[in-house]
């Protein structure tokens, strides 16, 4: 199928999210990669290529911290209302994952089935230096950023992203990061640029907690 351009994806509506940590539908879990009926793991969860809490500082600094305690209270409150009609967005559903890191599921409103799973992965204590240790382990390990924030694009098993999976790990302080977990479908105009849609909302996400929403 052919590639849609990007400028899709950055246009004032995305049309869609799915959670799916790189291939999967599974709810309550976080999984990467392939068959989407097949539980697997994230970022969060592959083993690690170094000792826990033995990161080495590999990570890129946060400069510009957001307040993350909104989250802490309501993982919902990644996106504002406006935000999430403004992106063709049903509101959010808190749903935690299997190992209780809280998670909110945003599903787009076009009736593809996508959607982006907003997760706060409580394995990573040292912020982005504990997904760094685990790039090793996994398939896909892209360092980008987002608002001057440094992120990561994640997968676990395969590279699936010309199928809409996308992770994309955002530090939003030092010791605080936040999962986007993506599959976009077929049925939505954002296909397949799950990691391109994961950008836009950690964008707003940003903008969001620091009150620019």
């Amino acid at each position: 199928m052919r590639r849609r351009p990007a400028g899709a994806v950055l246009g004032a509506t995305v049309a869609g999210l799915v959670l799916a940590s790189c291939g999967s539908e599974t709810a309550g879990e976080a999984t990467g990669g392939g068959d989407p009926t097949t539980p697997g793991t994230s970022a969060a969860t592959a083993p690690p290529s170094s000792p826990a809490g033995d990161t080495g500082g590999q990570a890129p600094r946060v400069s510009d911290p957001v307040d993350v305690a909104p989250l802490r209270q309501d993982p919902c409150a990644a996106l504002s209302s406006a935000q999430t009609r403004e992106r063709n967005l049903e509101q959010g559903e808190s749903e935690p994952m299997s190992d209780g890191s809280p998670t909110c599921i945003y599903r787009y409103a076009d009736g593809s089935g996508s959607q982006v799973r907003f997760v706060q992965v409580q394995d990573f204590t040292n912020g982005l230096d504990d997904v760094y240790a685990r790039a090793d382990a996994l398939a896909v390990f892209e360092p980008t950023e987002v608002e001057g924030h440094p992120a990561v694009i994640t997968q676990t098993h395969q590279d699936d992203r010309d199928e809409g999976f996308c992770d994309l790990q955002v530090g939003l302080t030092d010791q605080y990061v936040v999962s986007l977990m993506t599959h976009v479908y077929e049925g939505s105009d954002d296909y397949p640029q799950g990691c391109e849609v994961n950008k836009v909302l950690a964008a707003d996400m940003i903008h969001n907690l620091r009150g620019e929403a």
